[in-house]
């Protein structure tokens, strides 16, 4: 949480309260409308917003990090595999392994091999990338047609001024 909060200070409180929540349960906190509700939001779509103008991740992105992080510490401190840790959590293995390479791009094996502050490290790195791909960093210019279509709307319009009949 303290690398998380480092990275970004100026976080407001709905969106620090869901990287809290998905930190402290260590994975999953239920379906995107039910944390919309439960932070006062209408729907699972103004939490997406939500996330995205704070430059996070959208919620099953997060989860997924932590999910996997939170494993990769369990196996470092506990010494146990990840099949073992699949079937204590009432998932599938195989999926356990698909999700690990999806989110690091690695298999089990290395992503534990490079260790838990690698897994850390690529995690702050993506969201630094979420960060600059947020709204507020984007510099939006007004939204204005290209010069060749601006021109061929000026030219119907003018000659809908000009039409006899």
């Amino acid at each position: 949480m303290v690398a998380i909060r480092s990275a970004r200070p100026q976080m407001r409180l709905r969106a620090r309260a869901v990287i809290e929540a998905v930190l402290l349960s260590k994975g999953p906190i239920g379906s995107a409308q039910v944390v919309a509700r439960a932070l006062g939001l209408s729907n699972r779509f103004q939490l997406a917003r939500l996330l995205e103008h704070e430059g996070l991740p959208p919620l099953h992105r997060m989860t997924e990090w932590v999910t996997v992080l939170n494993w990769v510490e369990s196996a470092e401190r506990e010494h146990v595999s990840l099949c073992w840790m699949a079937f204590r959590c009432h998932r599938h293995p195989s999926a356990c392994y698909r999700l690990v390479k999806k989110v690091t791009g690695h298999g089990w094996e290395e992503v534990l091999d490079k260790g838990s502050p690698w897994a850390l490290r690529r995690f702050l790195s993506e969201l630094r990338v979420w960060e600059k791909q947020s709204p507020q960093r984007r510099a939006t210019p007004a939204r204005r047609l290209p010069p060749v279509a601006a021109k061929g709307r000026a030219a119907q319009h003018h000659r809908a001024r000009l039409r006899l009949s």
